[in-house]
């Protein structure tokens, strides 16, 4: 009653288009003896020569695990259920051009040509040969869409009082599911590393990112299995900039040499885990800004708790759906966008808030500051102390700060979303307009005070940023007023 039930729940999902293949690398062979093994003990009762006939030991590809159960479970139980004691069942599996060729072949009673045509339609069953079986009639044609929802066939060959063959083809590859809805890939690295062939690359259909994204995003793969990297790596690569390593101490190198927009990396690695290295990288000032996600097969709270509080942005446990990883990265990089905005405002009108700088009297207490958050603080500094300098370049800026100019240029756009001579456009346009509101200084004062030689090029800016010019700004200021 219970198949019965999740037949008929399959079916509506099936109708309603909310049929999902979840597609996992699998072993065929070992999956199809799982199935039979459901089988072992009837064919012992009815003394039914049961068998698995297979060219070789491992056959590897992309499926939906549950539903080739539910399409083997029934094609084998309703060869035993019209197959009398003292025969032979077999199932035969091949490979054909990427292509899985699955047979299972009985000595039944055999299905009338006439039946045949319409045995794969719902309600349709072979009850009056056999009337001490009884069937729903929804078995086959359930299996028939489950195997075109893979991309695959079915046909029958049958004779009657000689026997049935039912013939399935599924695709191995994943190219078979390219630009399909409703079809995600189930990530896990427990096949044996000895494995090594290369992972064919999976599609996605739900994520998508703009030009400038894919132009400007990188991603740090950090991962020791080579299949799960290449996996990643060709799951990511066509919406971002993608940088590999195999082990944490090799993603820590990397991470310092191309300062990544984002890091995934797995947990246990050889020679530096990935705590090790999130560890390492939140305690470097220039790359300490870096979000991590981590994958892991380990699960527990405990884990969990543990890479948080390394400074991670994000946990998936493995197995994971590709999908669902896309997800996980948009989100997390509009979360950072988000926070690039707010940082840019709150420090904007933190220092430019005071154009006459105030000197405490007493030294302040001692505090214990992040890196980005003292990085910040030099940068508006240099800034304040630069802002009627119309020489002033990245490559100068960087040097007040001590540090390279890929390194600063990198940094900033991390932690702001703005480029260097952005961010120094902007603050020089934030104080122009504090000044203008001062009502003290005309255009062209207003521009050499900001480092702009050129007043016209100024007031361009300025109307750029505001909508309208800065003189029309100060009169609309004294009207107000």
């Amino acid at each position: 009653m219970l198949r019965l039930v999740n037949q008929i729940l399959d079916f509506r999902k099936i109708e309603n288009r909310k049929m999902k293949l979840l597609l996992e690398r699998t072993d065929v062979i070992i999956l199809l003896e799982r199935v039979m093994d459901n089988f072992r003990l009837i064919a012992e009762e009815k003394h039914i020569d049961f068998r698995l006939h297979s060219q070789t030991d491992n056959i590897s590809g992309w499926i939906d695990q549950d539903k080739f159960e539910k399409v083997m479970f029934n094609l084998i139980s309703n060869a035993f259920k019209y197959t009398p004691d003292h025969k032979s069942i077999a199932v035969w599996v091949s490979v054909k051009d990427e292509t899985l060729v699955l047979s299972v072949k009985d000595e039944g009673i055999g299905i009338d040509l006439k039946k045949q045509q319409s045995l794969f339609q719902r309600f349709e069953t072979l009850v009056r040969y056999n009337i001490l079986q009884p069937s729903s009639g929804i078995g086959l044609s359930l299996v028939r869409e489950l195997v075109e929802l893979h991309q695959g066939s079915i046909e029958v060959n049958s004779q009657p009082d000689v026997g049935s063959e039912f013939l399935v083809t599924l695709p191995l590859s994943h190219r078979a599911y390219e630009g399909k809805e409703n079809t995600e890939f189930i990530v896990n690295d427990s096949l044996s590393t000895e494995q090594q062939e290369a992972a064919e690359a999976c599609p996605d259909t739900c994520t998508e990112v703009d030009d400038q994204e894919k132009e400007l995003v990188s991603v740090l793969i950090v991962e020791d299995n080579s299949e799960l990297r290449t996996f990643l790596y060709d799951i990511l690569s066509e919406t971002y900039k993608v940088i590999e390593a195999t082990n944490g101490q090799e993603g820590l190198q990397q991470a310092v040499q191309y300062m990544p927009d984002f890091v995934i990396s797995d947990i246990m690695m050889p020679m530096m885990d990935g705590l090790d290295m999130v560890k390492a990288i939140k305690c470097n000032r220039d790359i300490c800004h870096i979000p991590i996600i981590l994958l892991s097969a380990k699960s527990s709270l405990d884990d969990r708790i543990s890479g948080l509080e390394q400074g991670i942005d994000d946990y998936v446990t493995k197995p994971f759906s590709s999908t669902y990883l896309k997800a996980r990265i948009k989100s997390l990089l509009n979360q950072r966008k988000q926070l690039q905005e707010l940082y840019l405002k709150q420090w904007s009108e933190r220092k430019l808030g005071h154009s006459i700088p105030v000197v405490p009297i007493e030294p302040p207490q001692p505090e214990i500051v992040c890196f980005d958050e003292l990085f910040m603080q030099q940068v508006m500094e240099v800034m304040e102390k630069q802002m009627d300098n119309s020489e002033l370049t990245v490559d100068r800026f960087a040097q007040e700060l001590a540090m390279g100019r890929t390194v600063f240029y990198q940094k900033l756009k991390a932690i702001i979303g703005l480029s260097p001579v952005d961010f120094i456009r902007e603050m020089r346009i934030k104080r122009a307009k504090q000044l203008m509101e001062s009502g003290e200084y005309n255009v062209s004062s207003v521009a050499y005070m900001t480092g702009f030689n050129d007043p016209k090029y100024f007031s361009k800016c300025f109307k750029k940023q505001f909508g309208m010019s800065p003189s029309e700004y100060g009169k609309e200021r004294k009207q107000n007023d």
